[in-house]
């Protein structure tokens, strides 16, 4: 039964890639700095290989990238509140350097949302205004970040009985193993 479920998990996350509304496509991604606080925000999933790696992307000078170079390994949390399903996901995050992948990405964001990689000031900088954000003509600050699962657990509220399952990859296999709720 935990391959069911397995196999689930991987068509919900395949399918959040390209649904605008499926409950998986917009999730929380939790760091931590140097010094162990816990910073948490929402990200949108992008995209996923065959080895089950995530992708996400951001602003190479945002917070979450200064985190993730100081402790690489990060929390994922995905709900789904009709379902009432919930996945947690430990993952190691690798920035994507490779100035080739990087531009074969960049050049697949619609025009529309390459904006909001070109700020001129960094993300989280203070503004006086919201209206006057000034934006950089020919630079952007875009990246991509690897999510790298080696555990998820997953979390079925569902009466008489809830159903949690912990999914642990020991070399390069997947392996599921019932939990009490």
């Amino acid at each position: 039964m935990t391959e069911i479920i397995f196999s689930t998990i991987i068509n919900d996350l395949k399918k959040a890639t390209k649904t605008t509304g499926h409950p998986f496509r917009y999730f929380t991604l939790g760091t931590s700095s140097i010094n162990g606080t816990p910073r948490l925000r929402t990200v949108v999933l992008r995209d996923i290989d065959e080895q089950l790696n995530l992708m996400v992307y951001t602003d190479k000078r945002s917070r979450k990238i200064t985190h993730i170079n100081e402790h690489n390994t990060v929390s994922l949390l995905f709900l789904d509140t009709d379902r009432l399903i919930q996945l947690s996901i430990r993952a190691k995050a690798e920035i994507i350097t490779d100035d080739s992948t990087l531009k074969k990405i960049w050049e697949q964001v619609p025009q529309k949302s390459r904006k909001d990689y070109t700020t001129q000031l960094a993300p989280g900088e203070e503004i006086k205004n919201p209206e006057q954000v000034d934006f950089l003509e020919e630079k952007h600050f875009f990246t991509a970040v690897k999510l790298i699962p080696d555990k998820i657990e997953y979390l079925r509220l569902k009466r008489p009985a809830h159903i949690r399952v912990l999914f642990e990859k020991e070399k390069n296999e997947w392996e599921g193993s019932f939990l009490v709720p």
